[in-house]
């Protein structure tokens, strides 16, 4: 009997610890399992958008500026309900009360357009704020752009490092083959072991470097930063084509910079025809505001010239950069060629390992200057469109 309870309780506590080691393996597998999110570019904007805290501060900020411009149409209606009632008693009484009680009459009609100025102001206020919603949500997509472009170019280098340290691996191979029959000797065995350790660290750098940028776009779609990525759209030269003369006179009409300065020479001219009213030209206040006119003015000219200047230096910048492309293929299409001749002089005899080794990082070299001319080109084309569409967003 005591034989049969004793292993009765040895079988209870095997069956207790087989579930339990299970429950906890199944417990380490799930925390150890993380899930790959796969991103094209154009999936990444949207995520971009659709997690930006600040859009929702500017949909706050948009209900502030309505209530500003509601309280500025009431003050102005109340200012021409009395402007009506004065119409009313006539224009003689009303010279005489307003004479006596030492009110110019151009005082009551500055009244008024001064509250017209406020509601024109809560007007624009308005209108930027929500313009600003739209253009928030277009730097938000050139923010992902760039973030997402130097992570493919960063992905890139290690693609390019990999296959540099495969045709250093292979050339290792074949040195080390030689020496085992004697056709070699040990030094270029020890320089072809060098150069794959350069090699090496070179591609532990790249793998570094590509997790920088894949957290730097975490950062951007607001992603918990050790989130894994796979990006599906290709690094390559994105399509491109551009009239900088219509994108100039079109930059006038949409860039959010311009539209504040015209919005504010609006206004500084409405400011001096309310100040008109009650100061003759002669007074300090109507030359103060007549030369804050002509300033925001002159503002605005420079403004414009400031626009053309940056628009067609950044449509330069898009001709150099692709030139560069055009450049590191052509060097890249001589760099593999020069590889594959010393390659096979290498093995008749005619070049050292120190010349193959040279080549190879000349490959190596090559290929990364093209995928820097590829990033650099799509980061030029997505600094035109912010200037000719975007501007300064402040």
């Amino acid at each position: 009997m005591k034989k049969m309870l004793i292993t009765m309780l040895l079988i209870t506590i095997l069956l207790t610890s087989s579930l339990f080691s299970y429950g906890t393996d199944e417990l380490n597998n799930a925390e150890t399992t993380k899930t790959v999110k796969s991103l094209s570019l154009e999936e990444a904007i949207e995520e971009g958008i659709k997690n930006s805290t600040q859009l929702e501060i500017s949909d706050l900020e948009i209900d502030v500026k309505k209530m500003e411009l509601t309280q500025a149409r009431q003050t102005e209606r109340e200012y021409d309900k009395l402007s009506t009632f004065l119409d009313t008693i006539g224009s003689s009484q009303l010279e005489r009360e307003y004479r006596e009680a030492g009110v110019p009459i151009g005082t009551v009609e500055g009244f008024q357009l001064e509250a017209n100025m406020l509601s024109k102001s809560a007007k624009f206020a308005l209108e930027e704020e929500e313009l600003k919603k739209e253009y928030l949500k277009e730097d938000i997509k050139y923010n992902v752009m760039a973030a997402y472009y130097g992570a493919l170019q960063a992905t890139d280098y290690v693609n390019v490092t990999k296959r540099s340290l495969e045709n250093i691996q292979k050339s290792k191979d074949i040195i080390d083959k030689k020496f085992d029959l004697g056709l070699t000797s040990k030094s270029d065995v020890l320089m072809a072991d060098i150069a794959l350790n350069e090699a090496e660290i070179n591609m532990e750098k790249a793998k570094e470097d590509m997790q920088k940028a894949l957290r730097a776009l975490n950062m951007v779609l607001n992603y918990p930063l050790d989130t894994e990525l796979k990006l599906t759209s290709g690094f390559e030269r994105g399509a491109f084509a551009a009239d900088p003369d219509e994108d100039i006179k079109n930059a006038y009409e949409t860039r959010f910079d311009m539209i504040q300065i015209q919005h504010g020479y609006e206004l500084a001219k409405l400011d001096f025809e309310t100040n008109a009213y009650r100061y003759t030209p002669n007074t300090y206040k109507y030359r103060y505001k007549e030369s804050s006119l002509l300033k925001i003015k002159n503002m605005l000219e420079i403004s414009k010239q400031n626009v053309e200047f940056d628009i067609r230096n950044k449509y330069d910048s898009i001709t150099s950069a692709y030139r560069q492309i055009k450049l590191a293929e052509a060097n890249v299409e001589k760099a593999g060629e020069g590889l594959r001749i010393t390659e096979q002089l290498y093995d008749v005899g005619l070049a050292t390992v120190q010349d193959v080794k040279e080549t190879i990082v000349h490959l190596y070299g090559a290929e990364l200057a093209l995928s820097g001319a590829i990033s650099g080109y799509n980061l030029a084309v997505l600094e035109y469109n912010k200037s000719v569409r975007l501007g300064i967003v402040r």
